[in-house]
């Protein structure tokens, strides 16, 4: 029976996977445990060097998430240590959370429901009106799984899609019906509402900052779902409180959980969740088993599907 490590507990649907193959260590074993262990699942936990080298028997890291930031992939593969992920498990629940924080912003469902709840009714009737989508600009900063879901779902809708990703050749531009856009800044400046779907990198760490934002459309609607590190969030809420941008749907932040003295805390024309977009209960099942199935696959001397360094 092969050892599995994890650093927190798995779902109970995935367990039936694990089944006469191996036997889970953890959560809360003692860390001298992880040497004994041929595969880690992992939900977050910071895999380094030194950590590795605690797990001298380890073959397969299986990140349970689409970010891998947290793990050093070169370390591992010097360790020759195979890393997968879990790519495809969030995108439905994650392009479905995204459409929902588009349409609580356009269309003011936060503010109505905060009035409501301390009392208050029709207070911002004569100044506060919503967006109509249908017709408008919708504008995807990344047109991968998760963009090209939310394209499709907005396009019922009756919005046009435009995008920006260096990487969507003009046949895909063209499979998924939208438009191509070559600069960022032309895409914030066609753009009634920008949705968010890059990676977190040196290179894109406050790709929208207090001049992009000024590029955006007065009275636009800026939404977040990929990584909180994307947005100068001061920049975001001087653009918010100065009335420049209409709107903000956020599920991520650049610190997590939110510091308490962030600026966005204090408005009401944004929209926060808590880093929730991808938990549905289908969601984190396909997260899960997936993880496994690439461990499983890894053990018994197969490719996993998803590997990050072979």
């Amino acid at each position: 029976m092969y050892r599995i490590w994890t650093d927190e507990p798995i779902l109970e649907s995935v367990r039936p996977m694990l089944e006469g193959m191996a036997h889970l260590i953890g959560p809360g074993a003692p860390i001298e445990e992880l040497a004994t262990c041929e595969a880690a699942l992992d939900p977050g936990a910071q895999w380094n060097a030194a950590r590795m080298d605690r797990a001298p028997r380890l073959r397969v890291l299986s990140r349970i998430g689409v970010g891998y930031d947290n793990i050093d992939v070169k370390a591992a593969t010097e360790r020759g240590i195979m890393v997968c992920y879990t790519p495809h498990g969030p995108t439905q629940s994650t392009a479905e959370h995204t459409v929902g924080l588009i349409f609580a912003a356009a269309k003011t469902i936060a503010y109505a429901d905060r009035d409501i709840r301390a009392g208050r009714w029709h207070t911002k009737v004569t100044t506060l009106k919503g967006m109509e989508l249908k017709g408008r600009t919708l504008g995807l900063v990344g047109a991968g799984r998760i963009g090209c879901q939310v394209a499709q779902i907005m396009q019922a809708v009756g919005m046009n899609v435009i995008a920006f990703d260096p990487v969507l050749t003009p046949d895909r531009a063209t499979q998924l019906n939208l438009r191509k856009i070559e600069q960022l800044e032309d895409l914030l400046a066609q753009s009634d509402v920008v949705s968010l779907h890059a990676p977190s990198n040196p290179e894109t760490r406050h790709l929208i900052n207090a001049t992009r934002l000024n590029a955006m459309k007065r009275g636009a609607i800026l939404i977040n779902t990929a990584r909180g590190a994307l947005i100068d969030e001061h920049s975001l809420a001087n653009a918010l409180q100065s009335g420049h941008l209409a709107a903000a749907g956020l599920d991520v932040f650049e610190r997590e959980p939110m510091n308490i003295d962030n600026p966005l805390r204090n408005l009401e024309n944004v929209v926060l969740t808590d880093h929730i977009a991808s938990h549905t209960w289908a969601g984190h099942h396909r997260l899960y088993e997936m993880a496994v199935h690439h461990v499983l696959q890894a053990l018994r001397g197969e490719k996993p599907d998803q590997l990050l360094n072979g």
